[in-house]
């Protein structure tokens, strides 16, 4: 079924707004590829000539195949993704969970922070997978020939960097590096390392991006947030480096943002 404005928005800023432009489905994987694939997603835009439909989301920190032009292995994003519609077009994805992308390449993922490289050049053996997606128009059919493409490929399970980067992310009380290091039972460098190794961002990073997708998504869903009660609920020290933080991936401030979200446009990203 097709996303809507009352489902989680997972990062995609303006979220009704940019559902008015493309229609964006998601859907997950078959039970036994779910320690790896957290979903199948497909975008659908059909702009007027002409029109522009420039889409700003928070980057979560995870692997992506797309089919596109042929298939794609996108590492970890930096803290946005920004990206212009124009015409028309689609493009099926499969998001793997945060630190479980490592399996599938066996080698260190900090090389693949930010990057856009043809699958075939890191995985060999998947030329088949975007023919085969391409051949199917419905959705659902291109998440099944998926299913089945990557089920017959499993490697082994997620390893210590998805425990880690899972309970960083679910779990809002860490809210420092030093947090996670006492919980997980790592010291600060050897949680750097392995991150480096099987998650492709840092810990830091992780933290910081997460609690940022969970502020935008109370300011666009509770209206009643304001700028300090969310520093204070994410674990900011004050108010002003929640801000900060808060506009340097948006380009808005949260105030700005929360009010955007109801139809009034008082900031405009840069």
């Amino acid at each position: 079924m097709p996303v809507g404005p009352q489902d989680p928005a997972r990062g995609v800023l303006d979220f009704p707004r940019a559902l008015q432009a493309f229609q964006l489905d998601r859907r997950p994987p078959r039970p036994e590829l779910s320690p790896w694939i957290e979903n199948y997603w497909e975008v659908v835009w059909n702009l007027p000539p002409g029109a522009v439909h420039r889409q700003t989301n928070l980057s979560h920190v995870a692997f992506n195949l797309t089919a596109e032009d042929g298939a794609w292995l996108y590492g970890v994003p930096g803290p946005t993704f920004v990206r212009e519609l124009r015409e028309s077009g689609r493009v099926f994805g499969v998001k793997f969970h945060p630190g479980a992308f490592f399996p599938w390449l066996g080698a260190p993922l900090n090389g693949l922070f930010d990057r856009r490289v043809p699958l075939t050049e890191v995985l060999d053996g998947w030329e088949a997978w975007a023919p085969l997606v391409d051949a199917e128009e419905d959705f659902a059919e291109k998440a099944a020939v998926t299913d089945a493409f990557l089920a017959a490929r499993i490697p082994e399970p997620p390893g210590e960097g998805r425990r880690c980067v899972q309970r960083m992310v679910e779990d809002r009380t860490l809210v420092r590096v030093e947090d996670a290091c006492r919980v997980l039972g790592h010291s600060v460098r050897d949680l750097q390392r392995l991150f480096r190794r099987e998650v492709g961002a840092s810990p830091k990073d992780v933290l910081r991006r997460y609690r940022l997708m969970e502020a935008a998504e109370r300011l666009a869903k509770e209206p009643r947030w304001t700028g300090a009660d969310l520093a204070i609920s994410l674990g900011y020290t004050d108010q002003a480096h929640f801000i900060r933080d808060f506009k340097a991936v948006t380009g808005v401030s949260p105030e700005a943002y929360r009010r955007r979200q109801g139809g009034v446009h008082e900031e405009s990203p840069p």
